[in-house]
């Protein structure tokens, strides 16, 4: 009774450890996931913030700002637009400078302008360069002006950063693989008599699998489970801490997130258990002994 026992108690911490080590590896994973959709949304963030400023002649026809504010309206690379007339540019310049500059100014020295932000595709510089000739053509147009070094670094950052996190997403895959690999295995490896005291009193290859992939099914759910739990308590602290950054991974976005590596962590645990049972399905006596 207490050889069984003793058996029991090592076999459930086995099981026990396999499963912490999934799903930590998961929550690693998923955190680097997280990252990645962040990054992504503050990406689009910037990028809807950068665009241009069209400035009209001072002495354009309504028309011609009519004809222009339908275009950019019309414009598939456009996000929005806001237009303010001489009148509200005065007024703004006023509010700045504290006091009333009308009554100074023989004439109204400022002209109509149109505040332009493109979608985040369009968010390149040859894109705004594209759009700048278009609209700077316009009758009617004085000047486009746009912030072509600040698009430059913003759009160079960008790449930069997406490189470094899709190479840090790909290692983290391999190195979840590997290492649930090497756990489910280690698992089966401690149960190798097992499968082939099985296989000597006539046990179909099939009838020995199946507990084991079984199992390993169970594991893969429950550490899947356990690591979606623990990303969406993070998610939720996030969300008391900052709001702005919780905004960047919407609730939609961590459950697709946590389902997808449930269905990883079974996946890999699934078939890590059939090629490892199969190895010792297939090994003799003498190859129970070796690792």
């Amino acid at each position: 009774m207490t050889h069984k026992r003793l058996r029991r108690i090592s076999t459930l911490g086995s099981r026990i450890t396999s499963l912490v080590s999934v799903a930590l590896v998961l929550i690693l994973l998923g955190l680097a996931v997280f990252l990645g959709l962040s990054g992504k949304n503050l990406t689009d963030d910037v990028r809807r913030n950068l665009g241009f400023v069209i400035k009209m002649e001072r002495d354009c026809a309504d028309s011609q700002t009519n004809m222009l504010k339908r275009a950019l309206l019309a414009s598939p690379a456009v996000s929005r637009m806001t237009f303010s007339s001489a009148e509200d540019i005065m007024e703004e310049e006023s509010g700045y400078l504290g006091e009333d500059i009308r009554g100074l100014l023989d004439s109204n020295p400022y002209s109509a302008e149109f505040d332009v932000r493109v979608k985040p595709e369009y968010a390149s510089v040859d894109s705004i360069e594209v759009l700048v000739e278009r609209f700077g053509s316009v009758d009617g147009v004085h000047e486009v002006v746009t912030e072509s070094a600040v698009i430059e670094g913003v759009d160079s950052m960008l790449k930069r950063v997406g490189a470094v996190l899709l190479i840090v997403a790909a290692i983290l895959l391999a190195v979840s693989v590997a290492l649930i690999n090497n756990t489910i295995s280690l698992s089966i490896y401690a149960r190798r008599f097992v499968i082939h005291t099985m296989k000597l009193v006539g046990a179909t290859g099939g009838f020995i699998r199946r507990p084991f992939v079984m199992s390993g099914m169970v594991s893969g759910l429950i550490a899947g489970l356990a690591a979606s739990a623990f990303l969406c308590g993070i998610r939720f602290y996030v969300e008391r801490l900052d709001t702005a950054i919780a905004r960047t991974l919407p609730w939609e976005w961590v459950a697709l997130v946590c389902v997808l590596l449930t269905l990883l962590g079974m996946s890999i645990c699934v078939i890590t258990a059939a090629v490892a049972t199969n190895r010792y399905i297939r090994a003799s006596y003498d190859e129970m002994f070796l690792k």
